[in-house]
């Protein structure tokens, strides 16, 4: 950060934040505080390093490869479509599925036809899109957000690939838990 962006945060805060928004700032100084002394804890490492890890072991331990993760989405993506459509037959949801649910890739491999973009960036608005969608995002995020692009929601939207599409839409309806969401949205991204 330069310092006249330091300056810029600085005047904001202590001359023209509202008292919602130092309210958020406290709270978000609070947290960071908090998180640097568990992570300081666990060797240092910060929640990236810490989510990369922690996908890492899943990826290669207790049976949740991406494989797995894969045959559970497809499963997901199947009663979806069962569900609105249930007239369709067995070819027209196989080509469906395979579609919506492309073949799993070689461990360590991303096809960059999925997205243009990095995969920690799509993971960050994969956030800000479900903290938003559940009303947990902080007012001072929601204006960035606005103020930078009136429709970053379909924007984000129309960013991710199919597999983040129908793993976003099955955690916000309630058909997939957060565990299995973030280690699925992880898995996908290839992070």
């Amino acid at each position: 950060m330069s310092r006249s962006e330091l300056e810029a945060v600085l005047d904001f805060i202590l001359n023209r934040a509202s008292d919602t928004e130092f309210g958020v700032i406290t709270k978000a100084c609070e947290r960071r505080i908090k998180d640097k002394t568990v992570f300081a804890s666990l060797g240092g490492k910060g929640p990236g390093a810490m989510a990369r890890r922690m996908a890492d072991e899943l990826t290669t331990g207790v049976g949740a490869t991406m494989e797995n993760v894969r045959t559970s989405v497809k499963g997901f993506v199947a009663d979806i479509i069962r569900k609105n459509a249930p007239e369709i037959s067995e070819e027209e949801l196989s080509a469906l599925l395979d579609e919506y649910v492309p073949p799993a890739e070689k461990p360590g491999t991303r096809k960059s036809e999925v997205s243009p973009l990095p995969p920690e960036a799509l993971l960050g608005m994969v956030r800000s899109f479900v903290e938003y969608s559940e009303e947990r995002m902080a007012p001072s995020r929601q204006n960035q957000l606005w103020e930078a692009n009136p429709r970053w929601q379909d924007e984000y939207w129309k960013a991710f690939p199919g597999e983040v599409k129908t793993l976003v839409k099955a955690y916000l309806e309630g058909e997939i838990d957060g565990d299995t969401f973030g280690t699925a949205i992880l898995s996908v991204l290839g992070l």
